[in-house]
């Protein structure tokens, strides 16, 4: 019978799991709010000149000019997003990748200890539900390395999912 230290064990072990992954996500997600406040803060102040020196314009021409000025800056500023956008998404997607891989093989062994223990305690005649039981560890655990193997099968660069002109593919 598996006692409470024993189930305390597995619990932390899925904790420890789920708060890895949970702090790769937020550092993530972090990054990413930071990464557009930065390109609204430059966009806006950009924008903010274009439009003092288009005011300014004296005829068409001045005026078209000050747009060319703005529009090849904001054209590189995109694709630098694009990189970093890229850059940040792949760097958490692999540190996911590695937390769960981390913590996985200890969480599946304890599963795996769980429905022993499961098993031998089971009265006579529950044979039908031990076996279920069996069907169902085995289901969960073959879907986790399936999700896991899915996830670590390639730790990617961002070059693997960006072309050369900074686009994403």
């Amino acid at each position: 019978m598996m006692t409470l230290e024993q189930l305390g064990v597995l619990q932390r072990s899925q904790l420890e799991t789920w708060m890895a992954v949970t702090e790769e996500a937020v550092n993530g997600v972090n990054r990413l709010i930071g990464l557009n406040l930065q390109a609204l803060k430059t966009g806006l102040g950009e924008t903010e000149h274009c439009l003092h020196d288009a005011a300014g314009a004296h005829d068409a021409g001045e005026w078209w000019n000050a747009q060319a000025r703005y529009l090849q800056p904001a054209g590189e500023r995109v694709s630098g997003y694009t990189r970093n956008f890229v850059e940040i998404g792949v760097e958490t997607q692999n540190g996911i990748a590695r937390a769960l891989q981390r913590h996985g093989d200890e969480v599946r062994r304890q599963w795996g200890f769980l429905a022993e223990n499961l098993v031998d305690a089971a009265p006579p005649g529950a044979e039908a539900a031990v076996n279920f039981f069996k069907a169902s560890v085995g289901l969960e655990v073959a879907a986790a390395e399936a999700a896991e193997d899915a996830g670590t099968s390639r730790i990617l660069s961002p070059s693997d999912v960006t072309a050369k002109d900074g686009t994403a593919h």
